[in-house]
């Protein structure tokens, strides 16, 4: 068709936007057979010019194995590209790859720090895994109000999971905490100017 005509020759012409577009085409299968390795070809190309949503694209490749041959690593190195711009996405897969130690050392200060940047940004599963860090007080102080809060602000996003330990939570944290969890859940909703 025109449309991958011109995606087509915009991207070998250099055009970061449209080799990334070329890639999710490609990667999706949307004109044909997918074609994963070719797609994550153009997200490196793109990727390489400081294109964030194709940096992170390329990490998923890295990390899943399907475009390129798995490697942890390298998928937390495009992933920290894609972070230093601003997807929040990455931020999250940054957060798991540092919760795990896939990829990268062990860190759990790291992995909250980065589950809070995807979270703020409004992502369900890292408000999710931020509040049971919490939970537990793995990576940050333990704050059972903290962890509420965060439960209920990915339930709120279509998290269902939150739901089971956020009603356990409501049953252990008597009225002071409740009150204090409120209140934390309010200013993580507050509209910023």
């Amino acid at each position: 068709t025109d449309t991958m005509k011109w995606y087509s020759r915009a991207a070998e012409a250099g055009d970061a936007q449209a080799q990334y577009l070329l890639g999710e085409i490609l990667a999706q299968g949307l004109r044909g057979k997918a074609d994963r390795a070719k797609a994550a070809d153009w997200f490196e190309k793109a990727a390489r010019q400081g294109h964030g949503l194709a940096a992170y694209a390329l990490g998923v490749a890295y990390e899943s194995g399907r475009g390129r041959a798995r490697d942890p690593a390298k998928a937390a190195e495009w992933y920290g590209v894609a972070a230093k711009k601003d997807v929040a996405a990455a931020f999250h897969n940054l957060a798991r790859l540092h919760e795990t130690g896939m990829g990268v050392s062990r860190n759990l200060g790291q992995a909250a720090l980065f589950y809070t940047r995807a979270a703020k940004a409004g992502l369900a599963p890292s408000q999710y895994n931020l509040a049971l860090l919490y939970q537990r007080g793995a990576g940050v102080p333990k704050d059972p109000a903290r962890a509420w809060a965060w439960f209920r602000r990915a339930l709120a996003g279509g998290y269902s999971e939150a739901s089971a330990p956020l009603a356990r939570l409501e049953k252990t944290l008597g009225v002071d905490g409740m009150a204090r969890a409120q209140a934390i859940f309010k200013e993580l909703t507050a509209k910023k100017p």
